[in-house]
């Protein structure tokens, strides 16, 4: 993170979950990018949210560098228990007294994955 630069949450480097979970990731990105008007924190999605890219550009584009105020993905992982796997997807837009976000869950089955609940919403 840059001396001065706003945060809720620390970028994480999500590209190995990423990769390991391709199609899990590109599927929450369509949904996000599809329904960002009924998800949590969707108003900071970018109505033209890149979802087809290499996974190194789509991290590069949402998550590397300077963030202020810019739509930022900021982590990306799966999890599995006894009973259901699910994801998590944190992004956000932040900027001084202005911005918000979510990480948002997802289940992951056979069909792709389905959103759950908000983990954590947040605003200015």
């Amino acid at each position: 993170m840059l001396k001065g630069e706003l945060r809720m949450y620390p970028v994480q480097d999500y590209r190995q979950a990423a990769r390991d979970n391709e199609n899990v990731f590109r599927n929450i990105l369509r949904d996000l990018k599809a329904n960002h008007e009924h998800r949590p924190g969707g108003l900071y999605v970018p109505e033209d949210l890149e979802t087809e890219a290499p996974l190194d550009k789509i991290f590069e584009k949402y998550s590397y560098g300077r963030r202020y105020g810019i739509f930022t993905i900021t982590d990306f992982s799966t999890a599995q228990t006894e009973f259901e796997i699910t994801a998590l997807i944190a992004f956000e837009d932040v900027a001084t007294l202005s911005g918000g976000g979510a990480r948002l869950k997802y289940r992951v089955d056979e069909d792709g994955v389905s959103y759950l609940e908000p983990d954590c919403v947040f605003m200015s």
